[in-house]
């Protein structure tokens, strides 16, 4: 399924630039996303230099088809779909366990910030622990907002498949974290 096209008459005039050649225009296109993709490809990947490495193939990659690129979603969207298949293909041909080595930095209250960062860790180690599909699914949902629609062009995937991962990845998270807060909301 594909999700429907909410192309802003802006991006549009960018998009139409940019596959004329304009690199200002694309890299205006590529502004606006770098903060989702450098976000998601750190969640998805777990290493710095990785995620440095696979955004960067997105960006030429979506560089080298822009004139493919048929306007089925925005142009976030699609180069979330380019990035996410290269994080996913990474992360197939990896033997390691994917861990944080680099947290985003968090703009919170620092008391704040240390009464959560446990749970915080945990959580984030939880997600790691997911299936690629399941951790992207996730991710893309709830990190990045994107809706079941989306999730699916991203993946290449169907609603119903985006809906089961994220049940799954749902119970995964539960199982793992049933012990990280009790029902009265304190950290055990």
């Amino acid at each position: 399924m594909k999700p429907a096209a909410s192309i802003s008459p802006r991006e549009q005039q960018l998009l139409n630039s940019a596959r004329s050649g304009d690199s200002v225009a694309f890299a205006a296109l590529i502004e606006e996303s770098a903060p989702t993709l450098e976000r998601l490809a750190l969640r998805l990947v777990g290493h710095r230099q990785d995620a440095e490495d696979i955004a960067q193939e997105a960006v030429v990659s979506a560089w080298n088809r822009l004139g493919s690129f048929r306007a089925e979603a925005t142009f976030r969207t699609w180069i979330c779909r380019i990035l996410v298949r290269r994080g996913l293909d990474l992360l197939r041909t990896r033997r390691e366990p994917v861990t944080m080595t680099d947290q985003p930095a968090s703009g919170a209250d620092p008391a704040v910030h240390a009464a959560g960062a446990e749970i915080q860790q945990r959580v984030h180690e939880a997600i790691d622990e997911l299936p690629p599909v399941q951790r992207a699914t996730m991710l893309l949902r709830v990190e990045q907002g994107l809706s079941y629609e989306e999730i699916a062009y991203v993946l290449g995937s169907t609603r119903n498949a985006v809906r089961v991962n994220l049940i799954a990845a749902r119970r995964a998270l539960a199982h793992q974290l049933r012990n990280v807060v009790d029902l009265g909301g304190e950290a055990s």
